[in-house]
């Protein structure tokens, strides 16, 4: 305010030489020159500022499993230092119990003689006509040290003159998880389902392997590796009609054929893996679809799935009635009894062992909400999921997009189908989506349940979208403060670390 001030009071003098001139110019000839100098710039007169900060940064938390961890630090300062400066980074373990009390956590300090940073004890300097200091790096070793959740204070001591005195000292505060590995058997699986669609025509379904999600139990401090997805389900297949025979038909894309020809290479490595694997029937322009067929219909449909379920091994199927046109000439009339009848006919022919679902939309959820000559289709459902791509579908609330199938078991519904395939629009969607799928997580059990269409990735092949895709997800479990509203912490990663981003998981025949 001082600055504009002063900056508005010399506009005020200026005006009034300026009008003095122009009225002593009037009176003689004698011209007066008066030179205005500029006002200093922000930092000029502020100084300089400096900033303690992580470069690579992506969330607090420093996770030591078996091995020693670093990270980097760095010095920025709020322009170029006109001098060297000087700056020593080291603990400062009175901070900790200060940020307990403010923060209103219980960490414990980490251990101080388990932390280096770097050959020269923590020295770093930024060059005159430099803004940043080299990474300096920080060493946090794990032997010895005790299982828990762990908070280090480090503190910046600015030496010399050259950065103002309010920015003299800087803190950055470190939190850690310490972690012991442990057998899967000792681990309870998390409390919710990760599904994936595939898309055979594109990608190898090997891709359901790619990927792991490292789960901490929060209470033990223990760790295990598992799969990222409970159920991978295959596409694309639909329901057709065969004109010449008069009767409906299963048809199976090329690619999808030769994946279940192909068993033993493409889907039992998934099982082995703890995957269940699907195949997804969707609807077609032949103009039958799940909600127009006759008892005759369904009987030698269903015959048709199951000897596909049955004869390649899979786990089940999945029904997505998209893409399909009813009201052709020569079609059958849609029928509001037909889905629920179809679903019915199909649990009862595949029996408990394999999985019925499917992903809902609006018009075949209204007719399902309600018991069908006498069927809830829920009764025959293991699974049900909003098929509304990229929004978060509660249908047990008022007013909401889709309704709750008669008889399905509330915990058995999941509310997000996630379409996002590339890192733009994924950015877009994050900011809404995240908030709304934490509600829906914390609030409502349909929130237990996430679905990823056609298993994220760009047009380039860039097959880092379902990791991307999954962090949206875990951004809205994990508190990744942690202050924990569930026992367990998620990181996903890639399972092989050596892969390439790019068409590591394109199909391969």
């Amino acid at each position: 305010m001082k600055n504009r001030i002063t900056y508005l009071f010399g506009r005020t003098v200026l005006a009034s030489l300026s009008a003095a001139a122009l009225m002593l110019a009037a009176c003689s000839e004698e011209t007066f020159t008066r030179e205005i100098g500029s006002m200093p710039d922000e930092d000029a007169i502020t100084g300089v500022s400096a900033e303690l900060y992580r470069p690579s940064s992506m969330n607090g938390i420093i996770r030591l499993i078996e091995e020693d961890a670093t990270d980097q630090l760095r010095i920025r300062l709020s322009q170029a230092a006109p001098e060297a400066v000087n700056v020593t980074v080291a603990p400062d373990a009175e901070l900790c119990e200060a940020y307990n009390k403010e923060h209103g956590t219980d960490f414990a300090l980490f251990p101080v003689e388990n932390v280096s940073f770097g050959s020269g004890n923590g020295a770093v300097a930024v060059e005159a006509g430099k803004k940043e200091s080299a990474d300096l790096t920080v060493t946090f070793k794990r032997e010895g040290v005790e299982k828990g959740r762990y908070l280090l204070p480090v503190r910046a001591t600015v030496a010399g003159e050259t950065v103002s005195a309010p920015d003299q000292q800087q803190v950055h505060f470190y939190r850690l998880l310490v972690i012991e590995p442990t057998e899967a058997t000792e681990l309870a699986v998390y409390p919710f389902k990760m599904i994936g669609y595939v898309n055979t025509d594109e990608m190898n379904p090997l891709i359901g392997n790619g990927f792991l999600c490292e789960v901490t139990d929060m209470i033990e401090f223990n760790m295990v590796e598992q799969t990222c997805f409970d159920i991978e389900i295959l596409r694309t297949a639909s329901i057709g009609f065969d004109k010449a025979l008069q009767h409906p038909m299963l048809k199976l894309n090329p690619d999808l054929q030769y994946i279940l020809e192909n068993r033993e290479q493409y889907i039992v490595p998934l099982q082995k893996n703890g995957h269940q694997v699907l195949f997804c029937i969707t609807g077609s322009s032949d103009g039958l679809g799940f909600r127009n067929l006759t008892n005759e219909y369904i009987a030698d449909f269903v015959y048709q799935v199951k000897k596909v379920v049955i004869g390649y091994q899979l786990d089940g199927v999945n029904f997505f009635d998209i893409e399909s046109v009813y009201g052709k000439e020569g079609m059958p009339a849609i029928d509001p009894t037909s889905y629920a009848k179809l679903i019915k006919a199909t649990k009862e022919a595949l029996g408990a062992e394999k999985l019925v679902t499917i992903a809902c939309d609006a018009a075949s959820s209204e007719e399902l909400s309600v018991a069908q000559d006498g069927i809830e289709a829920g009764q025959y459902l293991d699974m049900a999921w909003s098929g509304i791509f990229d929004e978060v579908v509660d249908a047990y609330t008022e007013n909401g997009k889709l309704k709750p199938i008669a008889g399905l078991a509330q915990p058995q519904y999941g509310g997000v189908m996630l379409k996002t395939h590339n890192t733009t629009k994924r950015a877009e969607l994050q900011e809404i989506l995240t908030p709304q799928i934490a509600a829906l997580y914390r609030e409502s059990v349909c929130g237990k349940l996430f679905v990823f269409w056609d298993m994220p990735t760009t047009s380039a092949g860039y097959e880092r979208g379902p990791l991307d895709t999954f962090t949206m997800v875990a951004d809205a479990i994990v508190d990744w403060d942690m202050i924990y509203d569930d026992l367990y912490f998620y990181t996903y990663t890639w399972k092989d670390k050596t892969i390439h981003d790019y068409g590591a998981f394109k199909k391969d025949w």
